[in-house]
């Protein structure tokens, strides 16, 4: 197995475990299930990003969100609620 492989499988149970979420000093890191795409919430900077092409090729030079950082948006905004 592949190094790759292995700390691919370790982020997944982290983000498992975790209910999706890992903090990493001011980024928090998303995981949409069944998906491999990194979102991504800088906490300093108040920015998302996502690792889908969707984002990476269209909708970030346009100041737009993908539908994974909309999604982990709505997620964010109910936890908060409560």
């Amino acid at each position: 197995m592949s190094g790759m492989t292995q700390s691919n499988k370790l982020f997944d149970k982290v983000m498992e475990v975790f209910d999706g979420v890992i903090l990493e000093d001011e980024i928090e890191h998303y995981k949409v299930d069944g998906k491999d795409y990194d979102i991504t919430y800088n906490t300093l900077r108040r920015e998302w990003s996502c690792s889908c092409k969707d984002y990476m090729f269209r909708k970030r030079r346009r100041g737009l969100d993908c539908k994974h950082i909309k999604l982990m948006q709505s997620k964010k905004f109910d936890f908060l609620l409560g």
